[in-house]
């Protein structure tokens, strides 16, 4: 698995009081249910020392993706987490989701595509930003439907393909 030093990263994990949903616009297609099970799933992936309260999100064979950095399984999920968050770490991530749009759907799975912000606050207090753009995609149940129960293994992927700028701090000030 081929970890990134810098902190691209810094779109899937770090530390929040709570995620920032004041931004979130769903298109059409995305079910209601979506908004609370990504707020779930960024709060845990927020929280440095989460690991089966994160991984249970996945599959068995679920993968977690920042850029060129693909895990597979809660093993490499959480190794790729605690490289990027170590437990102990300087460093604080707040998602705020923005628009939330359907990528991809079949009989078997549902794909979200998310854009938004990620702040990232050091303990120094310097705070910065970036822009990602991420893909999750949850099984269906037998009825079709997108199952979206928090913590219940229907995650397939986890997938931040964007974050620009990729290194962190940014020059751009949070809240800008």
């Amino acid at each position: 698995m081929k970890i990134l030093s810098v902190t691209t990263s810094f779109c899937l994990l770090g530390v929040a009081a709570s995620v920032d949903m004041s931004r979130y616009s769903a298109g059409p297609g995305v079910n209601p249910g979506f908004k609370s099970y990504l707020k779930e799933l960024y709060a845990s992936a927020e929280d440095p020392s989460a690991t089966k309260t994160f991984t249970n999100f996945f599959t068995t064979d679920g993968q977690l993706i920042v850029l060129a950095n693909t895990a597979t399984g809660s093993d490499q999920i959480i190794a790729l987490k605690q490289e990027l968050l170590p437990q102990l770490g300087n460093k604080h991530w707040n998602h705020i989701p923005n628009v939330t749009t359907i990528a991809s759907e079949t009989s078997a799975k549902k794909t979200y595509q998310v854009l938004g912000v990620i702040e990232t606050t050091f303990d120094s207090g310097n705070c910065s930003q970036a822009y990602y753009s991420s893909r999750f995609t949850v099984t269906k149940d037998a009825s079709g439907l997108p199952q979206l129960t928090p913590h219940a293994g229907n995650l397939v992927s986890y997938d931040d393909f964007v974050v620009n700028p990729s290194k962190s701090p940014t020059s751009i000030a949070c809240g800008s």
